[in-house]
């Protein structure tokens, strides 16, 4: 539910900023709210709170309304996946990241092609990178140890680490405790170890889905030359597209996952 309440934060903010934007006879970009909230090139990192809440601002009902819906798809997609927790962290992470490589990114050149910037579609891209990558490549959890050292009773005896004992067979009389074979530990095995990690293993068809999702978004902002600054005009939307926003999330989102599987294998 972590994914889920993410996209919901991400899409309830873009609401309710909006809604706040369009009162007034004032248009969206020239609202004050907006010019204090979105992301401007030429600020650079000076003002960190626009790397998150320029995802909210947008600058027609139309940038709104698909943004929403990218957002809910990739909520459902996630949910579905029953993705963990450490893929919204991944998500999450990749939020003002999106917004801080434009901010590395030819900056100069950036501030003139486009001044300001706004609007979910960099952390969408990114969150489609992270659900991607988390159906193609299964997650290792740690297992728990098997056993912990005994303490030691008062006469001096050491206490069995675990009970040989299965709670079906205390019927059968004291011979019971005194058994050892398949119910004990293996003496090969020692206690106290990590055993190995517990792959999520998902089907075959989830994981070629994840590699087609990644493979379809790299193919996607690839064919909008994101290396090309400007934005691009869309009569439908009413704004000017910006394809180095999509290419930062893409990018954004990688980066977060590798730090997510990184951070896994270190049993954090």
């Amino acid at each position: 539910m972590a994914w889920v309440m993410l996209a919901g934060l991400l899409c309830v903010g873009a609401i309710v900023v909006t809604a706040i934007s369009t009162e007034g006879d004032a248009a969206p970009a020239t609202a004050p709210i907006a010019q204090a909230l979105d992301w401007q090139a030429a600020l650079g990192l000076r003002e960190p709170w626009r790397l998150w809440t320029c995802a909210w601002v947008h600058w027609s009902a139309a940038h709104l309304a698909v943004n929403l819906a990218g957002g809910a798809v990739v909520a459902f997609v996630g949910w579905r996946a029953r993705l963990p927790a450490a893929a919204a962290v991944a998500w999450c992470v990749a939020w003002p990241l999106t917004q801080g490589l434009m901010a590395a990114i030819r900056p100069a050149e950036l501030a003139a092609a486009m001044p300001r910037y706004g609007g979910l579609s960099g952390v969408l891209h990114a969150g489609v990178v992270v659900l991607g990558l988390c159906l193609a490549w299964p997650v290792a959890r740690r297992r728990p140890r098997l056993g912990a050292p005994a303490s030691r009773v008062d006469d001096g005896f050491a206490a069995m680490r675990t009970s040989a004992i299965e709670p079906s067979r205390i019927t059968e009389g004291p011979w019971a405790m005194t058994e050892t074979g398949a119910h004990t530990p293996s003496a090969s095995m020692p206690l106290d170890q990590p055993l190995p990690p517990i792959v999520d293993e998902r089907p075959l068809r989830e994981r070629w889905i994840g590699v087609a999702i990644v493979t379809g978004t790299l193919a996607k902002v690839l064919f909008e030359a994101p290396w090309d600054l400007a934005p691009r005009p869309s009569a439908a939307l009413g704004i000017g597209v910006a394809p180095i926003a999509h290419a930062c999330g893409v990018a954004a989102g990688l980066l977060a996952w590798a730090g997510m599987r990184l951070l896994g294998r270190g049993g954090r």
